[in-house]
């Protein structure tokens, strides 16, 4: 009789304390979790801001690289140039929405940057524009997802797919320069007003924010 008491009491002490232990677990979890997401949430306001700076900062440099470019005799990479800057400037006006909406600050920018020869241009933008495609974006938008912040991740996701194909068009323009086929370029580009994806043809709807090809800003 007395085995048997102890068998039952031990039984129902180890009944009694899993619950407990699984519980404490569980808000361990859910703390960890709570604390994790208000992180991102503040670091996703910084990520914007950063992410404001350079937009801005690329659309007054790539302005002035056009202007670099139609110097140096490249007329249709001055184009280019001046619509990746319509594209760089609509990521920034998207970028700005969703800080005012987070109640972030809009940070003063003065775009700092130096302008060489378009050949040195677009290949310092062929690797800057690698770097935020394939590192930057990428990780302001794993943090975006961990806010759960949908307006932010949408606009970095904008950016974030253009500037792939942003690499694309200066890649093409590059190669052209060194085997100087440059008749073979694009004499004119479509931005979508939404997002600022960036065409050489422009489809019936943009395949990134469904806006129709008749809102496109053209630039020739």
């Amino acid at each position: 009789m007395k085995k048997s008491f102890i068998s039952i009491s031990f039984s129902l002490v180890f009944c009694l304390c899993i619950p407990n232990i699984s519980c404490t677990k569980k808000s361990k979890e859910a703390a960890i979790t709570t604390k994790q997401h208000m992180d991102a949430t503040a670091k996703t306001i910084e990520n914007m801001q950063s992410a404001y700076k350079g937009e801005v900062t690329a659309t007054a440099k790539y302005e002035a690289f056009a202007k670099k470019a139609e110097e140096d005799g490249f007329h249709y990479i001055s184009i280019l140039y001046n619509a990746v800057a319509g594209a760089e400037q609509i990521h920034a006006t998207n970028h700005k929405a969703v800080i005012e909406d987070a109640g972030g600050i809009i940070p003063t920018i003065t775009p700092e940057f130096t302008v060489k020869s378009t050949k040195e241009n677009l290949q310092a933008d062929v690797d800057g524009e690698d770097y935020e495609a394939k590192t930057m974006y990428p990780e302001f938008l794993n943090t975006a997802q961990i806010a759960d912040n949908q307006i932010a991740y949408l606009s970095l996701t904008y950016a974030m797919k253009t500037e792939q194909k942003h690499k694309i068009f200066f890649e093409q323009a590059l190669g052209d320069i060194n085997s100087n086929t440059l008749q073979s370029l694009p004499y004119k580009y479509y931005v979508c007003p939404v997002c600022g994806n960036t065409y050489s043809n422009a489809p019936k709807h943009c395949d990134f924010s469904l806006t129709d090809r008749d809102k496109f800003i053209i630039f020739e």
